[in-house]
């Protein structure tokens, strides 16, 4: 026990039972009785139980509201590499005021405990279509980010035309370069119109640790240097469970900009696409960053999906 209301207490589920009850809600709505079973929910909880088991994720970091022992609020938080904390709660915001109320207490408290567990930034990704959940996260102190386009392409059956300028060369990641990117990464953040929101939220060690976890290569990762001078990133991993090339970031100073380096280290992710034998490639875009998403609809990606994401610095 976390907490005390006079409509409703804040709990740590501790048995098997409570916990499952309590991802249950967060996979659907709050409990009208003491569990809310269909045959959709079901499907959630085997894709989400199968999530959990593949990436490792413990799903005991829970603050439960209950009324009369039935659940009316739950948030979950999971750690990630890089100190960032994923948050989840119901999918179905409740209507009337007290879970409301008893919705923001767990997520407010969630974040407190993942501040104290030494996370730097609390985040969550939401459907479009969840502006009630995201007006709760609001009221938690949490605020918008970005809506994130996730975009897509087969492997390309020809070999696109590649070529940089003699001024530019790539150099792939290694230890003793770690500090050049790090510093490349952050001088790209400078009037970016990608997630602007989050620069500075982080230290550079916490960015690229969370970039590194994804299925981290390191000669997937290219420094691009001009004249010596170190000007960009290009981050790449391959997910060789699901055949998949992953744009994890690709970054210019400004003074790449708008002249044809963007495009030409795209036409490198397809030809690296090409190299590893991915079937498919994968990015995520700010819808706010007109240029990205142009240039990557004229290379056909299609988008896929769209996520609201709010952030909370904590």
């Amino acid at each position: 026990m976390c907490d005390m209301n006079q409509d409703f207490v804040l709990v740590h589920p501790t048995d098997r039972r409570l916990i499952s009850r309590g991802i249950d809600c967060i996979l659907s709505q709050a409990e009208r009785h003491y569990r809310v079973a269909s045959a959709e929910l079901a499907e959630r909880r085997r894709a989400f139980d199968e999530y959990c088991l593949v990436h490792a994720l413990d799903t005991s970091r829970q603050v439960l509201a209950l009324q009369d022992q039935r659940i009316i609020g739950a948030s979950l938080w999971v750690p990630t590499p890089g100190r960032t904390a994923l948050f989840y709660a119901p999918q179905t915001a409740p209507q009337d005021a007290i879970t409301q109320d008893a919705q923001v207490q767990c997520i407010r408290q969630a974040a407190s405990e993942a501040q104290a567990a030494g996370m730097a930034l609390g985040q969550v990704i939401l459907p479009p279509d969840a502006q009630a959940t995201a007006a709760l996260y609001r009221r938690a102190d949490f605020s918008d980010l970005a809506t994130l386009l996730y975009m897509r392409r087969n492997r390309p059956l020809f070999k696109p035309a590649f070529e940089l300028l003699p001024e530019f060369q790539l150099e792939t990641y290694s230890p003793d370069r770690r500090e050049d990117f790090a510093q490349t990464i952050e001088a790209s953040y400078y009037q970016t119109l990608d997630c602007p929101r989050l620069s500075g939220l982080r230290p550079m060690d916490d960015v690229i640790a969370g970039h590194q976890a994804s299925a981290f290569d390191p000669s997937l990762w290219l420094l691009l240097k001009r004249n010596g001078q170190n000007v960009g990133v290009l981050l790449m991993s391959h997910r060789l469970e699901t055949a998949t090339l992953e744009l994890v970031y690709l970054g210019l100073n400004v003074s790449c900009r708008r002249i044809g380096i963007g495009s030409q280290l795209m036409k490198l992710v397809l030809l690296t696409a090409m190299r590893v034998q991915a079937a498919t490639i994968t990015l995520a875009v700010d819808r706010a960053n007109t240029p990205a998403v142009h240039l990557y609809r004229c290379l056909r990606f299609q988008q896929t999906a769209e996520r609201m994401v709010l952030i909370h610095p904590l």
